[in-house]
């Protein structure tokens, strides 16, 4: 039985990993660390991290609402291998980003705009959600569980930028150098998780 540790720890360790992941966010946090400094760089962090609670906490709502119909287990199952294989696939051909210059907006106002309109954060959080529910990973039969989910989610936002930021005049160049490896090796994992699910639909 899911506690409330460990939904807030599983929506930790998930929003941690998935920050990793080289793209918009991670790059845009470096630059501003850059060349703002490192006030600036948290103010972008927390503006990230409370979208993300939003739209994590929106993703919860949607996932409940399938999983009120039972009938509907292998279709979301199914629907969560294809999603994972696509993820999986974006990454594997992902094309190297260019680290933009963004010093006229405001960090705060530009974490929250760029996390704004990065709408794969609803099929992101339904799909894991979704799996890691069905695993008996965390519960969410009630207002607690749910708030202490997202609120690990949030915080798991927050410490996934915060390498970058500390690691922003050693980082870059590695991560610029080594974006593509590291993109394609997040693609086989999500393969990898994609092949796993399809499997345990199977059997």
């Amino acid at each position: 039985m899911p506690t409330l540790f460990m939904n807030f720890a599983t929506g930790l360790l998930v929003s941690f990993l998935g920050t990793l992941p080289l793209g918009v966010l991670n790059i845009t946090i470096m630059r501003v660390s850059l060349r703002q400094g490192l006030r600036a760089a948290l103010q972008f962090a927390v503006a990230c991290a409370l979208v993300e609670l939003v739209y994590s906490y929106i993703s919860v709502e949607l996932t409940q609402s399938l999983l009120h119909y039972p009938a509907l287990k292998p279709l979301t199952g199914g629907v969560a291998a294809i999603l994972l294989l696509g993820m999986g696939v974006y990454y594997i051909r992902k094309q190297s980003l260019p680290m933009t210059d963004q010093r006229t907006i405001r960090p705060f106002l530009l974490g929250a705009l760029l996390s704004a309109v990065n709408v794969v954060a609803f099929p992101f959080w339904i799909l894991y959600t979704t799996l890691l529910q069905s695993n008996g990973y965390v519960g969410l039969m009630g207002d607690a569980l749910i708030y202490l989910y997202v609120l690990g989610i949030a915080v798991g936002t927050l410490a996934g930028l915060l390498p970058f930021i500390l690691g922003s005049r050693y980082l870059t160049r590695w991560f610029v150098a080594h974006q593509h490896q590291l993109d394609r090796t997040m693609g086989v994992l999500f393969v990898v998780l994609s092949i796993f699910q399809t499997f345990t639909l199977l059997y």
